[in-house]
């Protein structure tokens, strides 16, 4: 993405006496909507409508502005965790009700919290300072311990199914946290929280097949013949050839992000010189596109195969979920890169332009499959419209659940099973 092809947001006509906080709030937004690497100091100051000179009265780098962003939301964490702590004590109801009031109370948050959430995306430039890099370890152990809370109880002692509670919790924590990243466009927060909480707790499929009859079916049986045929990961071994510069190109851009890291940073990961780069591979771009072609080629065939297998939708719905936890383990490294790809910028190009066509392309079978079965009285519950909750599905079955205790494939499988199809409460029961 070149300079020129970004669009600066008009600014607001700032607010006499309060221009710090209009610039603060203008970075923040050109962070979150293009990145923090590809914002400079210049076009925060354009959208401010200040000149550039003038900027540096009131920060002096654009590192002091995302230091101030992230130490405000980590101040805001800890504030509605204790209010939320302290309201879980009074509030009516039972462990049902206790979860969505968090979960709107999170979703709240973090759709004002946009901007620094994208910070946290990547880790700290080369040049960052120890305060930057320090900003950048999001720790929110106090609201993990409101979850907790609200998730006590749920699970009856003597259920015969009580299903996994520590991977509910972390699906809740992670997905309404990060709800203001995972779902495109503008969802108004206390929807987004109940979607979530819908999806998870109650589930898509009215009438489920028991476990046999899911791993039996036909398109359980062809997702795995498609994911067997996933090319095996290359780790960098230091010989110089282009699969170990691809490989350790792979590692930098979801480590850093991808406009974020120059060739020769990709150059000093392979343990080449600049020379040798250039005889291997063309560009930067010419790399990324070879590991998003790679990426989304493999996931394509699993995924079309079983949205298109005419099989139940409960069968389908399973298979895509366990395509996914598959995905994310294998693929990790690349849905890091492409993590912000998919917002429908009208200014991508070239290889992320293309990643994006192509999961819209899928998205759009899911929301098909769901709107076949979402008739009344069809098999799937009617949440909300397909376009809505397809993007949620997707983001359900795509969180990463083995940094959660290492958790394995099977095991979240298990879990997507019990809340993704048939409801977190109706497998407790």
């Amino acid at each position: 993405m070149t300079r020129s092809s970004r669009t600066v947001p008009a600014a607001t006509p700032p607010v006499p006496g309060h221009r710090t906080d209009e610039v603060r709030r203008v970075a923040g937004q050109l962070f979150a909507d293009s990145g923090y690497s590809a914002t400079t100091m210049t076009d925060i100051a354009d959208a401010v409508g200040i000149l550039p000179g003038s900027l540096y009265h009131h920060f002096t780098s654009k590192e002091e502005i995302a230091v101030e962003i992230l130490t405000e939301l980590d101040q805001e964490i800890s504030a509605l965790a204790t209010r939320t702590s302290a309201a879980l004590a009074t509030l009516p109801g039972g462990p049902e009700e206790r979860i969505r009031y968090v979960a709107q109370e999170v979703t709240a948050l973090s759709v004002r919290s946009r901007a620094a959430l994208r910070l946290y995306a990547y880790e700290a430039p080369t040049v960052a300072t120890e305060r930057f890099r320090s900003a950048l370890k999001l720790q929110a152990p106090a609201l993990e311990k409101v979850w907790k809370r609200a998730t006590d109880g749920l699970v009856p002692p003597a259920a015969a199914a009580p299903g996994d509670l520590g991977l509910l919790r972390f699906a809740l924590h992670h997905l309404t946290l990060n709800a203001a990243l995972n779902i495109p466009g503008r969802q108004d927060s206390s929807e987004i929280a109940r979607m979530i909480c819908d999806l998870l707790l109650d589930g898509l499929v009215t009438h489920c097949p028991d476990d046999r009859d899911l791993d039996g079916s036909e398109v359980m049986r062809a997702a795995r013949e498609a994911m067997a045929e996933w090319p095996a990961l290359h780790e960098p071994a230091g010989s110089g050839s282009r699969d170990d510069i691809v490989a350790a190109a792979r590692i930098e851009f979801a480590r850093r992000g991808y406009s974020a890291t120059t060739i020769r940073d990709v150059a000093e990961a392979a343990g080449v010189r600049m020379g040798t780069l250039y005889r291997r591979v063309s560009s930067k771009e010419d790399i990324l596109r070879e590991i998003l072609s790679n990426y989304t080629s493999s996931m394509d065939r699993a995924l079309r195969t079983v949205l298109t297998a005419g099989d139940s939708a409960a069968a389908s719905l399973d298979a895509f979920a366990l395509v996914f936890v598959h995905g994310k383990r294998r693929f990790r490294q690349e849905s890091d890169i492409v993590k912000f790809s998919a917002r429908g910028r009208n200014d991508m190009s070239g290889p992320f332009h293309e990643y994006f066509d192509q999961t819209q392309n899928r998205l759009r079978l899911l929301e098909e499959l769901l709107r076949d079965a979402a008739s009344p009285g069809g098999p799937v519950r009617q949440i909300a419209p397909p376009s809505q909750v397809g993007p949620h599905i997707r983001t359900v079955a795509w969180l990463p659940y083995q940094d959660f205790g290492r958790a394995g494939a099977p095991r979240t499988h298990a879990f997507l099973r019990r809340s993704l199809l048939r409801g977190f409460l109706g497998a407790a029961s």
